[in-house]
């Protein structure tokens, strides 16, 4: 067993690194906001959609990632954990975990979608389920489609390219550089990017299960060392809605109604499905947690 390090020959000081972060993200913001504004000029539709989300996973999420390694590590692929790959075991624990967990996120999606604010805050609810629809409706227009073609492109700009460069710079740059130097507990720094996360999607009737998944994916980078076992789990989560979605899309287009099986209602209505949904996650985390043969015998600070 060997220990791999998590400041790996990093340069300036905690602040400096975040700061440094910051405003790298804010240049690739601006920068994706330019070229989004430029390929929605001509109207919201699926090819202008898929443009600005290519320009905002590569100018907000990779390169402020990798540009912000380079010039705060001499060792830039440690730093984002992209130069190790999970063992076979690994990942095929992190996929069963994800699995497993399906009927109980489900259940937390209905319940988050389910919340109310007190009657006071009644303005402050219309605005948030407001933003939820429109969130909505541009992601169905991004995905829309029922041809084969429509099927793969979709797949991969919203599922692999999207898990990718956002598991690359939640997870690769920013939680690593919270947990930098030792200043803040793994743990911490897993939940605290885990809300940024989910709070960057601006969904807030989805806003908790969102948060236990980027949480799940914090703990799977920080379990394997390697930053492609939680993007392969965030691409295929992503895609399995794509999927849903494209069949629902045929479905109505070859008169069939409302077909198609939803994966998010899969078991969310079963009480017994819920509790051994969480019971067997519980089961996998900690064998990914806890046994030798699943961790690539790495041991961590």
């Amino acid at each position: 067993m060997h220990h791999i390090s998590d400041t790996p020959s990093l340069r300036y000081t905690f602040g400096i690194r975040i700061f440094y972060f910051l405003l790298i993200t804010f240049v690739g913001l601006i920068v994706a906001l330019l070229v989004m504004s430029v390929a929605l000029k001509g109207g919201m539709t699926t090819m202008s959609l898929r443009l600005g989300t290519v320009a905002q996973d590569i100018f907000l999420f990779i390169l402020p990632a990798i540009v912000t390694a380079m010039m705060v590590s001499v060792l830039p692929a440690r730093m984002l954990c992209i130069d190790r790959m999970p063992s076979l075991w690994l990942t095929m624990t992190g996929l069963l975990a994800w699995i497993c967990s399906i009927p109980a996120m489900n259940a937390l999606v209905a319940w988050n979608e389910g919340l109310t604010l007190p009657a006071g805050l009644a303005p402050v609810e219309e605005w948030m389920r407001q933003a939820e629809e429109a969130a909505r409706g541009q992601v169905e227009i991004l995905i829309s489609g029922t041809s084969v073609g429509a099927l793969i492109v979709n797949i991969l700009i919203v599922g692999v390219l999207a898990g990718v460069s956002e598991e690359l710079y939640f997870r690769g740059a920013l939680q690593r550089l919270i947990s930098s130097g030792g200043r803040v507990n793994h743990h911490v720094a897993i939940w605290i990017t885990a809300v940024l996360f989910s709070a960057f999607h601006m969904q807030f009737f989805g806003f908790f299960p969102r948060l236990v998944l980027g949480a799940f994916f914090g703990y799977l980078l920080w379990w394997s060392g390697s930053i492609w076992l939680p993007a392969l789990i965030h691409a295929i989560n992503n895609s399995l809605v794509v999927c849903a979605t494209w069949r629902h899309n045929v479905a109505l287009a070859a008169g069939e109604g409302d077909a198609g099986v939803d994966p998010s209602a899969w078991g969310a209505d079963s009480v017994a499905a819920v509790i051994l949904s969480v019971v067997l996650t519980a089961v996998v985390v900690w064998l990914l947690k806890n046994t030798t043969l699943f961790r690539n015998g790495v041991t961590r600070e």
